[in-house]
């Protein structure tokens, strides 16, 4: 019989003191970057091993405290290291007992296999959601035929053109790893939790980890730049960002000005006609990685000191790496089975004065469009809870409420509900899968618009990541501003979805711009311009 999960408190400012913090060594106030220079620390020592880095924003520098409390190092190895993933209804599982492979839905596996009540964690804090091991990993836009979308690739017989032109996007449609050891730094309490499966390898892992500590470089790495970014360039952000040059080879955006331009329309027909309220219509930029020039912890270093966002992501399963920092929550649901979600639509930049930028924030709570957007998809969301709510529980937190952060401020809702004890949590998440903010409104009818609409598959993008842990836990982030690296390290191909909300009003010619807008902040980390289209998949 295997031991049980053991988790370890230790006080993060003696353990810095040990490690020379206070001789010239981490100084204050830079836990967060702390938390990626120990992350990359230990994934040096671990070659390989499945991991993900699940951040939340700069503490120094977000009026919301609550986007700011844990970074989480998750990490797959010893006897118990296992990573599971999906594909066309095929689930292949590999562990210490080999490779196996089997037909099964993505949801009804997850189902089987989240194992809940073998947790650990504070009392106190039972309604937030608290990561205690687990699951690990992202799940894919193309899951939402389990939401009961339309989904032709399923018949191999007859290739899609959305299945034809996914060469950029890794062949899994969801990939975890089960999270053996962890790292979560408590920001707010000064305390860097250990955590592991097995509660035997306890001092092992204290070791590596402190020692990883006390073996960091005595100077930090660049200050962080933004939370929540709209995409612009943080004129603060330095060092690893500034150092990506000659990084992305060969790229393209996959649909032309006149093409995006012409599915605007298409999609502003399908909403006239009443077949929609509001189309979440995407494209994508596509490319390789020039040999050599970059790994991919080095490009979201990068990505992450122009971006940094509530929910900052790094996660490295098998040849695929997702490179995201989204501001948005999908789903989380506590340990006591409190249920929220936070969709965003609604975003501006700071203002350069005061005066500016309270008439900023005015406009963006006031803006018609903006909260026309976001009050559809939280009623969106409402329905989506609603399903296993228990009576009398949904309640709607914040409505367009405006969450501010160094560099944009956002529109932001809260809905909420509490579930029964005996539901099943998988079930909660897929019903609530693909994030309505990513479709648009009704949420089947509209996936069918966009299966005609769009030229590519969407793969991880506006798709989830996060976790679902042994407490019954879990915190979901919606993939945007999210890049996907896959295939060899000789061949790293580069995907990063774009796209915006098409409502009755939209102007076409300031959607392809928004596009734009989007793809500057990863872009300019990259050092590249935004590319010329690739051969055209429709002609507008």
């Amino acid at each position: 019989m295997r031991a049980a999960p053991r988790s370890r408190l230790l006080d993060l400012d003696e353990l810095l003191a040990r490690a020379g913090g206070s001789a010239g060594g981490v100084p204050d106030g830079v836990a967060e970057d702390l938390a990626a220079r120990l992350f990359a620390a230990l994934t040096s020592q671990l070659p390989g091993v499945p991991a993900a880095l699940l951040e939340s924003s700069d503490h120094a520098r977000t009026t919301q405290p609550a986007r700011s409390a844990y970074s989480i190092l998750a990490f797959s190895f010893g006897p118990q290291a296992a990573t599971v993933s999906h594909s066309r209804g095929q689930m292949s599982v590999r562990d210490d007992g080999g490779a196996t492979r089997h037909r099964q839905s993505f949801f009804d596996w997850l189902a089987e296999n989240w194992q809940i009540g073998q947790g650990f964690g504070d009392p106190a804090q039972a309604d937030a959601p608290r990561f205690a091991l687990g699951w690990v990993g992202w799940l894919g836009y193309e899951l939402k035929r389990e939401a009961g979308s339309p989904d032709p690739i399923e018949d191999p017989a007859e290739p899609t053109e959305s299945a034809s032109r996914s060469g950029d996007l890794p062949s899994e449609e969801a990939s975890l790893f089960r999270a053996t050891h962890a790292v979560v730094i408590h920001h707010h309490r000064g305390q860097l939790e250990l955590q592991c499966l097995e509660a035997d390898t306890m001092g092992d892992w204290e070791e590596r980890v402190t020692g990883s500590l006390a073996g960091l470089p005595r100077r930090p790495a660049a200050p962080d730049g933004s939370d929540g970014s709209d995409g612009s360039e943080d004129p603060d952000a330095g060092g690893a960002a500034s150092e990506q040059r000659d990084v992305l080879r060969e790229a393209a955006v996959r649909d032309s000005r006149s093409a995006y331009l012409a599915a605007i329309a298409q999609a502003k027909r399908e909403i006239t006609a009443g077949n929609s309220y509001e189309i979440c219509l995407t494209t994508a930029i596509t490319g390789t990685l020039t040999p050599g020039s970059a790994r991919g912890v080095e490009v979201f270093s990068a990505l992450r000191a122009r971006n940094r966002a509530p929910f900052t992501a790094f996660l490295s399963i098998g040849e695929t790496e997702i490179l995201s920092t989204s501001p948005e929550r999908f789903l989380s649901i506590s340990s006591t089975g409190r249920v929220r979600s936070e969709p965003i639509k609604g975003t501006r930049p700071r203002g350069s004065t005061e005066a500016q930028d309270q008439a900023l924030v005015k406009d963006l709570r006031t803006h018609p469009k903006d909260r026309a957007e976001n009050v559809m998809i939280a009623d969106l969301v409402r329905n989506d809870l609603s399903i296993h709510a228990v009576p009398g529980s949904l309640r709607t937190e914040r409505l367009c409420a405006v969450e501010t952060y160094p560099t944009v401020h956002q529109l932001v809702s809260t809905i909420s509900a509490q579930i029964p004890k005996h539901t099943s949590r998988a079930r909660v998440v897929a019903d609530a899968f693909p994030p309505g903010s990513m479709t648009g409104a009704p949420k089947i009818s509209t996936m069918e618009i966009l299966q005609r609409l769009e030229t590519g598959a969407r793969g991880p993008y506006s798709g989830v990541a996060g976790y679902f842990s042994l407490n019954g836990a879990a915190d979901l982030a919606v993939l945007i501003r999210t890049v996907v690296l896959s295939g060899s390290p000789e061949a790293r191909r580069f995907h990063l979805g774009l796209g915006g909300a098409i409502t009755a009003d939209s102007e076409p010619a300031e959607e392809w711009e928004e596009v734009r807008t989007k793809s500057r902040g990863v872009l300019q980390a990259l050092g590249a311009p935004f590319p010329e289209p690739a051969a055209a998949h429709r002609e507008g």
